[in-house]
């Protein structure tokens, strides 16, 4: 399912939108140009950070001082969080500490892992692209995310889907439903009813353990809506 689905974001400095592969380029392109604007004002070095889990994706701006746990938070607090599972960032070839510095990890290219839930665990790749000396005042800035993927309720196979069935997940042709065909899904799947009834959210972490959605962002956290 997730590899049919077309996956877009929204640039925060100029709102257009563009694809998941595109994305990070177009952003390199703002953040070069705010680095030459800021000669003789007060900068911090930034790195910019790309984190993927299949469709879903985020472009990160993270202060280079900070630590790992800002990035552990942040991740948390918009796609993970449920119910306050152990977490932990790794690599092939080294460790990574979440006391480690953004500066110590992220080489241009360096390509990481985080894991949440080491029970039902959401797997989610970070990859450090660049640094810019650049005017922010927050440690992490969410430059796009991706917009709610186009869901379309397995049933009817014409609204938006915003819910889904646990149970008939692994079948995408009929586990997601909109609020009128999720009603005769109860009918049928006592589970549905009576436990496996959850909310198509904007994240990897969708229909895992009792996740229900992000903390930052609600906006873009909820099903897709016909525009």
């Amino acid at each position: 399912m997730e590899n049919e689905l077309t996956s877009e974001g929204r640039c925060i400095y100029c709102s257009q939108i563009f694809g998941q592969k595109e994305i990070g380029k177009h952003l390199s392109h703002h953040l070069a140009q705010r680095e030459k604007g800021s000669p003789g004002k007060t900068t911090g070095l930034y790195c910019h950070i790309e984190v993927q889990a299949g469709p879903y994706f985020l472009q990160l701006l993270v202060l280079a001082d900070s630590k790992m746990k800002v990035i552990d938070r942040f991740l948390r607090e918009i796609w993970l969080e449920c119910c306050d599972h152990l977490s932990s960032f790794g690599h092939k070839d080294f460790k990574v500490k979440i006391s480690d510095t953004i500066g110590d990890v992220f080489s241009p290219r360096i390509k990481i892992y985080h894991d949440y839930d080491f029970g039902t665990t959401t797997k989610v790749f970070l990859k450090g692209l660049k640094y810019y000396q650049v005017v922010e005042t927050k440690k992490i800035v969410l430059l796009s995310r991706n917009e709610p993927l186009r869901i379309i309720c397995g049933r009817c196979n014409e609204k938006p889907a915003v819910e889904l069935c646990t149970v008939c997940i692994d079948n995408y042709d009929y586990s997601y439903f909109c609020e009128q065909c999720a009603e005769g899904h109860a009918e049928e799947c006592e589970d549905f009813e009576d436990y496996a009834r959850m909310p198509v959210v904007n994240s990897p972490r969708m229909g895992v353990c009792g996740y229900t959605g992000g903390s930052i962002d609600v906006e873009c956290d909820s099903f897709y809506s016909v525009r």
